[in-house]
């Protein structure tokens, strides 16, 4: 044999190469897929962070002496938060109701500007406030102690959520805030051998399948916990073999980097645990709240051990859906548990013997009042972008007040239909409102619409109208800031024809095509009269005008036509509100805010959005004004609610209508809120109402239910009251300073008619009188 053929004959066959090289091949391909599921393994566990849907809470609850709450509204504040009505309170989210009587023990929160410690309290309540606040301590010797607390502040209702593009929410928390009784439950139902397999557990797959065989159904799964949160977090939940193979490699590597409190802690957050609408409930933290209303703290035995046996089936199991799936296997998980010696015998009866007590199904969170979200997101994005508020897993504080708001829901819709005159084609009169704190500007309640939660046009904040004689208000304030008029100013409500700024003759009326002659300032302000407003308007120049309504807080420019005295101006109610609040704050602009802080998850402050103010217009001013303004409710267009609001009286405000009656307003305040009411269809045709008929009474019948403050403003020191002449003149004759009336004025701010009628004595003479008459 030739060399040659000697080596080749030396040389394994070609298949035999062939197989070694494929063997080669695929073992190489195998170690590098292995280090990639390692490495794929270590880096995203260890960079665990789930996308967190930013939570939005309601202005909390807050209860001190002469808080303007009664037990009723605090019962329905409470269960809102899922407290637990009980006959003697014995830990936090409890509460007993006995008469005029509330015992609770708070929860505790971390708001924005600190942590709120939970609390046993008791609130004495009186004739719709509470009269008293106090809590009970106990020495050491035993005694009991009774200390009043200035404050006790429930924590916030969770409102809605911005949440992430996945639609996952959770609320992850670290093992040692999770209840062992709940640990202990799930070993026992999902995996027994937790705390000694390595990922993959064999002993356990052949003692599931022989307990499922005997039992003759799936009481228990065979992969482990690790396995499970594998296919949570990194797989598809395709039933393949390769998955399968997969699956038990990361396991193994899950296990070899890290600990298994931390791959049980990751399994306690992630797990599927039921669907809300399109949010998907993850981790038994949010599970606990979405079931029941509480947190997991403060369920009881059969309360986890229920939860403990969603994760086999989220829908199955159901307790809302399926309760009699859900109490049988909520007792196979105390089976179990007792059976591995976690609970007693004893433990087990009363826990297995339990009734479901769910809570009711909660509100679609990602739909809650959706005209004030609308709000809430437009402040929000000056801050924050779109992928921050749903993934960052922000806490929003806003300055929502949910009896406000559920009270404005209840009253609007009936309110608004009792005013409506049914259009032939059948379209709905609309409507639109705005709550604001008199003091501070922060938005208390939003109404986009007659129907409450309508989502779509919000017209609280986009339906930008005339606003009519709502102008009114800043025309004559001013006026009174030039120094040149008072609340005794004589005007001329008389016709008159002018020249507009494109060359048309413009001849003015009052709505009921009537005139008063002379007339005082503030009379034709209470009484809305047009002629007397046009002369006061032309005296002191539109661009006057228009100034006081960027110094109100208007921002839309306005262009210097002569119609701006009548309310040629358009406003969104939203932007009404604003320059109202200012009048209520007798002259102190503050910006409307829907959103009072923002912390991270965690609690630290981000942002605050803190009470901002700047003074605009003399107080003084601003107090003469409002004079009128209460006058509207006494004598002016607004009289024809003073029935309906006797117990609220004074209250200050304005009517107004548009042309062709396509728009109804009301906006007016007391001392606790301000509110602006709009009524009108969206294609912009005839109401058929005034502001009177209209918008006035559906704000009285909302003001009515919530109790508004009278307003009880107090007279700068400036401020002098003076008796005139009850006609108004420029020239008063002797007869007519004979019948008098009080007004105030600013001190040597007096008018001519004063002056005039007290230079002739005959008001002297009758105040000297009337001072005699009352000495003894």
């Amino acid at each position: 044999m030739t060399e040659d053929e000697v080596k080749q004959e030396r040389q394994p066959p070609v298949w035999r190469r062939r197989l070694i090289w494929s063997l080669g091949l695929g073992l190489a391909i195998l170690v590098a897929w292995l280090v990639w599921i390692d490495y794929q393994v270590r880096r995203d566990f260890a960079a665990l962070q789930w996308a967190l849907p930013a939570r939005i809470y309601a202005r909390p609850a807050e209860l001190y002496t002469g808080a303007p709450l009664n037990a009723a509204v605090v019962n329905d504040y409470l269960q809102q938060l899922g407290y637990r009505q009980v006959d003697a309170v014995a830990g936090s989210g409890e509460f007993r109701l006995q008469g005029g009587q509330l015992q609770v023990q708070t929860r505790g929160f971390q708001f924005w500007d600190g942590t709120e410690p939970s609390v046993f309290a008791t609130i004495e309540f009186g004739d719709d406030q509470v009269v008293s606040v106090s809590a009970d301590a106990i020495a050491g010797n035993g005694d009991v102690t009774t200390r009043s607390l200035p404050l006790v502040r429930l924590e916030p209702v969770e409102i809605t959520q911005i949440n992430p593009a996945t639609g996952e929410d959770r609320l992850p928390v670290s093992l040692d805030q999770v209840p062992e009784a709940l640990i202990n439950a799930i070993i026992a139902v999902e995996d027994q051998r937790f705390y000694q397999h390595w990922g993959v557990d064999p002993k356990g797959i052949l003692r599931a399948f022989w307990v499922n065989l005997r039992r003759g159904e799936v009481v228990q799964g065979g992969s482990t916990l690790t396995q499970q949160l594998v296919k949570n977090l990194y797989l598809t939940q395709d039933r393949t073999l390769r998955r399968k193979v997969e699956e038990a490699f990361m396991a193994l590597a899950l296990e070899l980097h890290f600990s298994k409190d931390e791959i049980l802690a990751a399994y306690l957050n992630e797990v599927f645990l039921g669907q809300d609408g399109s949010r998907a409930i993850h981790g038994f933290t949010l599970a606990a709240q979405y079931y029941f209303s509480r947190s997991l703290t403060e369920l009881s035995l059969a309360e986890l051990a229920l939860l403990a046996g969603l994760p086999r089936g989220a829908s199955f199991y159901n307790p809302r859906r399926n309760p009699e799936r859900a109490l049988n296997r909520r007792n196979t998980v105390l089976r179990n548990m007792a059976a591995q010696g976690y609970i007693s015998e004893a433990e087990y009866d009363s826990a297995s013997s339990a009734q479901l007590s769910t809570s009711l199904r909660p509100a679609r969170r990602n739909r809650a009042y959706p005209a004030f979200m609308e709000l809430v997101r437009s402040d929000l994005a000056r801050d924050y972008d779109a992928d921050a508020l749903r993934s960052e897993g922000l806490r929003i504080f806003t300055t929502l007040d949910l009896r406000v708001q559920q009270t404005m829901d209840t009253a609007l819709e009936p309110a608004v239909a009792a005013v409506e005159m049914v259009a032939d084609d059948g379209t709905p009169l609309q409507a639109a409102m705005v709550i604001s704190d008199s003091n501070t500007g922060e938005i208390r309640a939003l109404a986009g619409s007659r129907r409450p939660g309508a989502v779509g046009f919000n017209r609280a904040l986009n339906a930008v109208r005339p606003i009519g004689s709502l102008i009114k208000p800043a025309i004559y304030l001013a006026a009174l800031e030039s120094g040149d008029d008072t609340l005794a100013t004589v005007l001329s409500d008389r016709p008159v024809e002018l020249v507009t700024e494109d060359g048309q003759r413009w001849s003015p009326g009052n709505f009921d095509d009537q005139t008063a002659g002379d007339v005082y300032f503030h009379d034709a302000l209470a009484r809305s009269l047009n002629l007397a407003t046009v002369d006061l308007g032309t005296r002191i120049g539109i661009d006057t005008v228009i100034n006081m309504l960027d110094d109100l807080g208007h921002s839309r420019p306005v262009p210097e036509y002569l119609s701006v005295l009548l309310g040629a101006v358009d406003m969104a109610p939203l932007e009404v509100a604003r320059f109202y609040q200012t009048l209520a704050s007798s002259g102190f602009y503050s910006p409307l805010r829907s959103v009072e802080a923002v912390t991270t998850g965690e609690g630290e402050r981000l942002q605050r959005y803190g009470f901002e103010t700047k003074q605009v217009a003399d107080p003084a001013s601003v107090f003469l004004l409002e004079q009128a303004l209460q006058d509207v409710f006494v004598r002016g267009t607004a009289r024809s609610a003073a029935e309906t609001l006797a117990d609220n009286l004074p209250l200050a405000g304005k009517t107004g209508t548009t042309n062709d009656y396509r728009d109804s307003w009301f906006a007016g305040y007391g001392d606790d809120l301000t509110g602006v009411v709009w009524l009108g269809y969206d294609d912009n045709r005839n109401t058929g109402l005034t502001g009177a008929t209209g918008a006035l009474r559906v704000w009285a019948a909302v003001m009515q239910q919530l109790a508004i403050q009278p307003r009880q403003t107090r007279a700068p020191d400036a401020i002098v009251w003076e008796e005139v002449p009850i006609r108004a003149s420029l020239s008063p004759t002797t007869e007519d300073c004979q019948a008098t009336r009080l007004l105030p004025f600013r001190e040597g701010q007096l008018p001519a008619a004063v002056t005039e009628c007290l230079q002739n004595g005959t008001l002297l003479d009758r105040v000297i009188d009337r001072f005699r008459s009352l000495s003894p």
